[in-house]
């Protein structure tokens, strides 16, 4: 048997619990939320699951779908969470502010010019 196997039921509730309170916090901020992996076992400490590691966070990621629905990504060093405003990885460029536009029909009149 698996070590997860015998996890205690409140120890993903707790986990959840408090994984819920930071994602509803950045919700009413309308912010994006990561936490670090750190920050949640010293929580997870605090509230009485002193064996609390990444490898038990794992397990229990990997068996439910509860900590799936609220954790967009996660490694051993942060957890970003689903929230309503999710992180742009790439951004838009906004080509209005940089005058790149601008300067490309600059050229392509220019270039049209010089063939006729």
């Amino acid at each position: 048997m698996r070590f997860y196997e015998f996890a205690d039921k409140g120890l993903e509730s707790a986990l959840v619990n408090t994984l819920n309170q930071l994602r509803g916090e950045a919700d009413e901020r309308n912010e994006t939320s990561e936490i670090s992996f750190d920050a949640v076992e010293e929580i997870m400490k605090n509230t009485g699951y002193p064996t609390f590691n990444y490898q038990l966070f794992k397990a229990l990621y990997d068996k439910g779908e509860l900590l799936k629905n609220i954790i967009n990504d996660f490694n051993q060093e942060k957890i970003i969470l689903k929230t309503e405003k999710e992180a742009e990885k790439d951004p838009e460029m906004d080509t209005d502010q940089q005058g790149s536009t601008d300067k490309v029909k600059q050229m392509a009149k220019s270039a049209l010019r010089k063939r006729t």
